[in-house]
């Protein structure tokens, strides 16, 4: 089962959010680091409360593919960024540029329960990815 797929089963599973919470924290705990020279003003994804750094490229082996690494400072926020990573990573530039995090957010029930800052960090994130795969992308797409 792909990894999204199991977070979601698993969110599915939690009804309690103090539980939700500490799953989030848990996944967390697979984010990696970034090596210092890559936290920079370029990577930094501006909107979030704490600090957040994100790269992405064309996968070495399928370069039609993307794949994103990223680091945070606070647990639940690197648990945000993980699912983030696993929503983002695997697809192609076109299908980057038109994933719905709504989607996404209203399968997981979890508009409703982020901070209004926490929200906006998220969106400012997948707008960060967007960003870094639309040079990538075969079709040429506007913002609304």
């Amino acid at each position: 089962m792909p990894e999204l797929e199991h977070i979601i089963e698993t969110f599915d599973f939690l009804t309690d959010w103090d539980d939700r919470y500490r799953f989030i924290e848990e996944l967390g705990s697979s984010l990696g680091s970034l090596p210092a020279e890559l936290k920079n003003d370029e990577t930094i994804v501006n909107g979030c409360a704490s600090n957040v750094w994100v790269i992405g490229h064309p996968d070495k082996d399928n370069p039609d593919i993307f794949c994103f690494e990223a680091e945070a400072e606070q647990p639940i926020i690197k648990g945000l960024v993980y699912l983030m990573l696993q929503i983002f990573s695997g697809k192609t530039a076109d299908e980057i540029l038109v994933t719905d995090m709504d989607e996404t957010f209203d399968r997981l029930n979890l508009g409703e329960h982020l901070s209004p800052q926490r929200h906006i960090g998220m969106y400012a994130l997948v707008q960060k990815m967007k960003g870094i795969a639309s040079p990538y992308a075969k079709k040429k797409y506007t913002s609304d």
